[in-house]
């Protein structure tokens, strides 16, 4: 027999706290955004080359998409998309 528990907690942050919690979901977005927007672009390139003709070893190279793949690329981007 399985037993799941769930518990609920409430959060009343000072307005100090409030702000940090709130730099950090706009940061998790800004960093989600960015990975979509390379993976969107990546797939743009590789398609047009596609109806351009090239062969798929002549192609743009994929873009990771595993979780390791983008964090390694945001690491190595984040200092110029968000200072």
């Amino acid at each position: 027999m399985i037993v799941t528990h769930a518990y609920r907690f409430a959060l009343d942050p000072t307005p100090g706290q409030a702000r940090v919690l709130l730099r950090h979901a706009g940061a998790a977005r800004v960093a989600f955004n960015w990975g979509i927007a390379q993976v969107k672009a990546n797939l743009g390139q590789r398609e047009a080359e596609r109806s351009y003709g090239i062969a798929e070893a002549g192609l743009t190279p994929s873009f990771g998409w595993s979780m390791y793949s983008l964090r390694k690329a945001w690491n190595a981007a984040k200092r110029e998309v968000a200072p």
